[in-house]
Order: C-alpha cells, then sequence, then structure tokens
C-alpha cells in the first residue's frame, strides 16, 4: 500500500471531511488557533504493483495506521481525549461503551445527554469522550463493532492534564471553551466521513516536523511487523 501525506488549507478541513454541521459530528465552532497547519494522510486506492485496493482495506489500514500517528506527534506530557460522535444503534456509537473504562473501572470519561422519545424517529445522535492510555486508543481503532468506518466521527485531541477535564465536559460544539482548548492542544486528528483519511490538525509543529515524525514512525513500525 502506499500511504501519501498531503498538506491542504485548514480552513477547508471540515468541508473536505464530508460531515455534516446538522448534529455532534458537524464543526467545532472556534476560530483555529494562529498558525495551524493542516495535513492529511490517506492510502491511495493501488498498491505499488498498481493492483486496486478497495474501501475495507484502506478503512482497515488507516485504523492501524491512526495509533501510530498520534504516537508521532504526541509529546511525553500530553494526554489523548478521543471524541466519538455517532448515532446510538449497534454498530454505530453503542460500542463506544465498552471503551469507556479498565475491567476495574478505572478511567474518566463523559457522555452527553441524549433522548429518543419517538419510536419511528431517527436514531439519536450522541457523544462520548473519553480519556485514554495508548493501549486503549488501539483498541478504539480495532474495534471492528464502532462504526468509525459509516456514521461514527472520532476526533483525538492531545492536550496537558489541565486542559483534561474541561475537555471531557463539553458536549456542544459551540461551548465557548473550545477556543482555550484549541489553543492548548498539541494536534487534533479527525477521521473523515466514512473512514478514507485522517487530518490533523495542529499549531506546534510545522508541517515538516509534523510529516517527519509521522514518516519516521510509520516507517519504524513498519520494519518491526517485517
Amino acid at each position: 500500500m502506499i500511504v501519501r501525506i498531503n498538506q491542504f488549507d485548514a480552513g477547508g478541513a471540515e468541508q473536505s471531511g464530508g460531515w455534516d454541521a446538522g448534529d455532534l459530528r458537524g464543526p467545532i465552532n472556534c476560530v483555529l488557533p494562529p498558525g495551524t497547519i493542516a495535513l492529511e494522510l490517506l492510502i491511495l486506492d493501488s498498491d505499488e504493483s498498481g493492483q486496486k485496493l478497495d474501501a475495507g482495506f484502506r478503512q482497515a489500514q488507516l485504523r492501524q495506521l491512526a495509533p501510530d500517528v498520534l504516537a508521532a506527534l504526541r509529546d511525553s506530557r500530553e494526554q489523548i481525549v478521543v471524541r466519538l460522535d455517532g448515532p446510538l444503534i449497534a454498530g454505530e456509537l453503542l460500542a463506544a461503551f465498552k471503551h469507556l473504562t479498565d475491567p476495574h473501572g478505572l478511567g474518566r470519561f463523559a457522555i452527553s445527554p441524549v433522548q429518543k422519545f419517538d419510536t419511528l424517529a431517527m436514531p439519536a445522535v450522541g457523544s462520548v469522550r473519553i480519556c485514554l492510555p495508548a493501549p486503549q486508543v488501539q483498541a478504539i481503532f480495532d474495534d471492528a463493532e464502532l462504526g468509525l468506518h459509516k456514521s461514527v466521527r472520532i476526533r483525538a485531541f492531545a492536550v496537558r492534564e489541565q486542559v483534561v477535564n474541561p475537555l471531557l465536559d463539553i458536549d456542544e460544539l459551540d461551548d465557548e471553551r473550545w477556543k482555550d482548548v484549541l489553543n492548548e492542544a498539541g494536534f487534533v486528528i479527525s477521521a473523515s466521513r466514512g473512514l478514507q483519511s485522517l487530518q490533523i490538525l495542529t499549531h506546534t509543529l510545522s508541517a515538516e516536523q509534523a510529516r517527519a515524525r509521522i514518516v519516521q514512525k510509520l516507517s519504524s513500525a513498519a520494519g518491526a511487523n517485517a
């Protein structure tokens, strides 16, 4: 497979991500920090020999690569908060609930209030936020029952400890605290709709620094698995 990392205009990230603005999967209503750069990581639809790769294969590969991208960009002082927004049905957001804590009940998380009073109405869209150590981040991306490849949007934020709880607490996309969160975040990674690519936003690294870290980490991981 061929992995490509492209830089693009950060202001166009939401439009290119393919998510609608009508619910919690939409854009965060906040101006991006000055100097924010945007990178898109994707897998081309043909391999080195020109053989076509189907969408399912590329989605599975992005699930495997995402934790390595997080590890490559993360500062050792930062924690990862994962935000999952999507319909509360089987095969979509419901699978997130098994990732809220470890087997002993340890962990930090928040769940948005959500209601569905009409039996025939469309599935309710909810939000789950979880502060995760690295092994659990891998488990989320590996979980085929979690609809990252369908209608669940995942956003991962790298933040210092003092920002974790405020970020967990934010339900709505127009919360006034987003400005402080984004200013403090080392980076944000979001998957496009249908898990066709990963988008990376950062104002603490240059495009060249971020790309070099990712390439080094992915090359190291590929060598270890060879």
